[in-house]
């Protein structure tokens, strides 16, 4: 889940939270200096949801040349359970032929 969270939804929402911490910082700094503060509401929303989708496909592309296996490292064997003990997954070995 935690993966999840950080491969996906962290990178989309990126551009959203750097422009609302953006609106906040802007709006104390006019309430103390002058000047007129940032609507939050007309932002440049359609710019911030592509640059989101953009970070989000780099964070893919990146996880997955980073996380892959090749093929002739092993076999993958999923968790079972052998005289009531359970065995994690893992990968064995090949065998030479």
């Amino acid at each position: 889940m935690i993966r999840a969270l950080f491969t996906y939804v962290v990178p989309f929402l990126l551009p959203i939270v750097t422009y609302s911490f953006w609106v906040w910082w802007r709006t104390r700094y006019v309430a103390a200096h002058g000047g007129e503060a940032p609507a939050f509401e007309k932002g440049p929303w359609p710019l911030m949801l592509f640059i989101g989708a953009v970070f989000a496909l780099i964070v893919l592309g990146f996880t997955a040349f980073l996380d892959s296996n090749s093929p002739d490292e092993g076999e993958y064997v999923p968790p079972r359970v052998v005289n009531g003990e359970i065995v994690p997954g893992h990968i064995e070995p090949r065998k030479a032929p």
